[in-house]
């Protein structure tokens, strides 16, 4: 008898809110950077013609389409702009989290980290988009031209 076949753990699905084209600008940058593209990442982009109530279903049938028991990760561009305004109504403890101010550094994070669960995933996120911000300085005197901002 064959022992029972393992199910990977659940990956978290990750949804991209945000000003046309920035989201499908996004997915198209995290499959050339990740060599693929990632599983339950999707791009949702806002048009200047959209409107709130119409977009709220559209999220919520995209994040209820990416939950596969991990939970979602909504990433906006703007903080306060109508992408995180619609999401910010969805977001629900355990199963649906938002950041805004989206960078690649913190894409990247949060897809690598997202088997580890939401919790980790917005954690990672948060810290790549840190992490991800530079001054870069000509002529350092240690040979490190990068240095985080702090």
């Amino acid at each position: 008898m064959n022992p029972p076949e393992k199910k990977p753990p659940a990956k978290v699905g990750v949804l991209l809110l945000m000003h046309e084209p920035l989201a499908e600008a996004f997915v198209e940058v995290l499959t050339h950077v990740m060599g693929g593209r990632p599983s339950q990442c999707e791009a949702l982009p806002v048009l200047s013609s959209d409107n709130a109530e119409t977009l709220f279903g559209k999220v919520k049938a995209r994040v209820d389409a990416l939950n596969q028991g991990a939970g979602v990760l909504i990433f906006s561009d703007i903080c306060g702009a109508t992408p995180y305004r619609v999401a910010q109504q969805i977001v629900e403890p355990q199963r649906v989290a938002l950041v805004c101010g989206a960078s690649v550094p913190m894409l990247v994070r949060a897809l690598t980290y997202r088997e580890a669960g939401l919790e980790v995933a917005v954690e990672k996120a948060l810290s790549g988009g840190h992490q991800g911000v530079m001054c870069v300085k000509n002529n350092d005197e240690e040979g490190d031209c990068c240095h985080a901002a702090s």
